[in-house]
């Protein structure tokens, strides 16, 4: 619970404070008076005022704000929610807010909404942009500090029946030399050549050669990759049993798997893949399973019930939380900026999809998921290891760029439309419209907020 706890406190920061960061830091370049800099929402609990700015740490953690002079009528929402001084009910009379305003120390010429379009513009897209920003780092520090994940063999391990492998004759121990003349070291060698050439861009591939190695002797051989709903199809598994990474508290490490172990057969069933254990595991969710590794030249044996684990609805999968043995690659400075740009576009692309399937009604309410989920997940990644709790906290950020641009009053995307309406027609759009706006806006939110945490207490209440 602990780790849950400091997992989640560390992924809604982190998130939090380089998104009110990027309005905050846009705000002071562009001149733009910054009254307070809050993480989170509602009252206060710590302040203090630095310069011109009030920094506050407040109740609700779901997020925070950067309240800006002259914001108009978001201002007078947080000056509510925040019990701030100078406050005047939304939709007070023109007159009377200029009245307010002239009593205002604040240079009207440092007032957001006096400030040119563009400015406000970068403003209102800081926060997005610094999550991004914040995804494509971490996955490139990641990169640069632990390298390339590959695993380190090309030995086969499995060859489904009826795949292109089966029917070029390859078995189980066959020891893959080079792939058109290429020699191999990593499996992704073997899998991408497989599948490379003149095979990746036709329906109709052509023939691939490659070398082996079976009992001995050297053997050239060739197959043709299978194309079916756009995958590529080889039905080859690596020969990888030796166990990886092990998380905390999990059955694997219960029962004193370690990483460098290798996992000989599971219910006296012989393994040669990490395919062929997670499917032995997967289909035994809560039952007993012998699990028979080696280590170090000695054999133990020791009983593991995998934990019942839900992928869909009605559908659950066992699982012993262990990973499979990957070897590290060191990889150039430019090559770590290339993985990190391509894991922050791939983020996006898969985030958005996400999005775009939820709003048209192809996924459930199972994919939603709330602060209690996010802390779930978080602490489930802690316990696999800080590296992968990083790479969380990248892939929610790249969750709230997109979610803060979804064209909603209140979000930065309500207002990305109202500064581009004004862009467009020359004028500002009438503040009463904006105010109506915003204040449906807000109902929806915290509609859609206190669903999202009763789905999450659904999940978590026994017997559902």
């Amino acid at each position: 619970m602990l780790l849950t706890i400091v997992a989640f406190v560390l992924t809604l920061g982190i998130v939090i404070i380089i998104h009110e960061l990027g309005h905050f830091s846009v705000c002071k370049w562009t001149g733009i008076y910054v009254k307070t800099f809050s993480i989170g929402f509602g009252p206060k609990l710590l302040r203090k005022r630095f310069g011109e700015t009030e920094y506050a740490l407040s109740v609700v953690p779901f997020g925070g704000y950067v309240k800006m002079a002259g914001e108009g009528v978001l201002e007078e929402i947080q000056d509510t929610g925040t019990g701030a001084a100078h406050q005047y009910p939304i939709g007070t009379a023109e007159g009377d807010r200029a009245a307010a305003l002239r009593d205002d120390p604040i240079p009207v010429e440092r007032h957001f909404r006096n400030r040119p379009a563009w400015q406000r513009l970068a403003v209102v897209i800081a926060g997005p942009v610094a999550n991004l920003l914040l995804a494509f780092f971490i996955y490139t520090i990641i990169v640069w500090s632990s390298g390339t994940l590959v695993i380190p063999v090309t030995t086969v391990g499995g060859v489904r029946a009826d795949s292109p492998a089966a029917e070029a004759g390859l078995q189980i121990g066959d020891r893959i030399l080079s792939v058109e003349g290429e020699d191999v070291t990593i499996w992704s060698e073997v899998s991408n050549g497989l599948v490379g050439g003149e095979g990746q861009d036709s329906v109709s591939p052509h023939p691939v050669s490659f070398m082996i190695e079976r009992d001995g002797q050297s053997l050239a051989m060739s197959l043709v990759p299978r194309h079916t709903d756009g995958v590529w199809s080889l039905g080859l598994e690596p020969m990888d049993t030796m166990v990886g990474l092990v998380q905390r508290g999990g059955p694997a490490d219960k029962i004193g798997l370690r990483s460098g172990d290798r996992i000989l057969s599971l219910d006296g069933e012989a393994v040669h893949s990490f395919g062929a254990i997670a499917r032995i595991i997967n289909t035994h969710a809560g039952q007993s399973v012998l699990v028979r590794w080696e280590r170090e030249g000695v054999v133990l044996e020791v009983p593991v019930i995998p934990e019942a684990a839900e992928i869909l609805p009605d559908s659950t999968i066992g699982r012993i939380f262990f990973d499979r043995f990957y070897e590290s690659r060191s990889v150039s400075f430019f090559g770590g900026l290339s993985i990190g740009f391509r894991a922050t576009a791939g983020t996006i692309s898969a985030t958005f999809d996400v999005l775009s399937n939820f709003f048209l009604g192809r996924l459930g309410m199972d994919a939603v998921g709330g602060p209690i989920r996010i802390g779930q997940v978080a602490g489930e990644m802690l316990r696999w290891s800080f590296g992968h709790l990083m790479q969380f906290i990248a892939f929610f950020s790249v969750n709230l760029f997109l979610l803060n641009l979804l064209p909603i009053p209140v979000l930065d995307g309500g207002h990305l439309v109202f500064i581009l309406l004004e862009m467009i027609f020359r004028r500002q759009v009438h503040e009463r419209v904006q105010a109506i706006a915003t204040q449906v806006g807000l109902i929806m939110l915290l509609l859609f907020m206190t669903f999202v945490i009763v789905v999450d207490v659904l999940k978590i209440i026994p017997g559902r």
